[in-house]
């Protein structure tokens, strides 16, 4: 807990560390912002497709495929051969975090406006911030603490609880985001050893197994060809989002990587205006605006401090 702030356990001061520090940020912030894009085309395309089956045979259907195409890739590339390290409490908190933030985020999707729900989502990266002071010993100053606390508010009039414009399917989304953050935070705890096409094959396999589990209590459909290709898609597009999560939270400073998950905003407003032709009303843009300056501003402290630093 001693180290300055933003900085994690394990690395020695000075300007000898600094370069190779930001070099694994500048890798890590590239592949979470691929991994934005990536979640919102995956999204855009769950949310057409929630429109004719249930949730769990949308989690069942996706989780089935992605855990196909990563298992075999897992095979092939001999990643399997490293199995016997995942079976620790990280990887248990990992697939419960993800199994458990699927359904509620998938739930919410499924009723909200698309830039609303992914805007509730943007809570997660001040979460995570939060978090890393308490279980990664990244000190974090007031400064951060209270862009955290103005984010929150931010939410709070996106979602705008105990008003007519107020859905309770909104909770799920705040719930997604707790899950999201043990999700993520975990990844940080598995062994090192253990490939990130492996852990996104054992979380694929929790939802899927999860997901039918849920069947009974569910009206299952046969779905179409079209939307058949609609799931593939979304597969496709979660899998490397979720690649690209697991690759930026391992590389880089928890700190420095999470304030570029904002870039799923402009993402999702593209989609909710082009797809669903749907305009965020003013006060959401606000919201949003309150949260996405919050993460920025918490982004600039950490850049700022790296230069004091240097």
């Amino acid at each position: 807990m001693g180290e300055p702030e933003g900085r994690g356990p394990g690395h020695a001061p000075g300007k000898a560390s600094s370069a190779p520090v930001a070099a694994n940020n500048l890798r890590a912030i590239t592949a979470i912002t691929l991994a934005m894009a990536s979640f919102a085309c995956g999204d855009t395309l769950m949310k057409l497709a929630s429109a004719s089956l249930p949730t769990s045979q949308l989690l069942f259907i996706r989780g089935g495929i992605i855990f196909t195409v990563s298992l075999s890739i897992a095979f092939f590339t001999g990643a399997l051969r490293e199995i016997r390290h995942v079976f620790e409490r990280a990887m248990v908190g990992r697939v419960v975090g993800d199994v458990s933030g699927g359904w509620f985020f998938q739930s919410a999707l499924a009723r909200l406006p698309y830039a609303d729900v992914t805007a509730i989502g943007q809570l997660s990266p001040m979460l995570l911030t939060a978090a890393s002071a308490l279980f990664f010993g990244e000190r974090v100053g007031w400064r951060r603490w209270t862009a955290t606390v103005v984010g929150l508010l931010g939410v709070l009039i996106i979602i705008r609880p105990g008003s007519s414009a107020f859905n309770w399917w909104a909770l799920a989304g705040i719930a997604s985001v707790i899950c999201t953050a043990l999700r993520d935070l975990s990844t940080r705890g598995i062994n090192r050893r253990v490939s990130a096409i492996l852990i996104m094959t054992l979380s694929a396999g929790g939802v899927t197994v999860a997901a039918l589990a849920i069947a009974p209590f569910s009206n299952w459909q046969w779905p179409d060809q079209v939307l058949m290709l609609k799931l593939c898609g979304a597969a496709l597009f979660s899998l490397l989002g979720q690649l690209g999560i697991i690759i930026a939270m391992r590389t880089g400073e928890v700190s420095a990587v999470v304030p570029f998950r904002y870039m799923i905003i402009l993402f999702s407003i593209v989609s909710s205006v082009l797809v669903f032709g749907h305009w965020p009303d003013a006060l959401t843009f606000l919201g949003i605006s309150i949260v996405v300056f919050a993460g920025l501003y918490t982004f600039y402290r950490e850049q700022k401090l790296r230069r004091m630093r240097s």
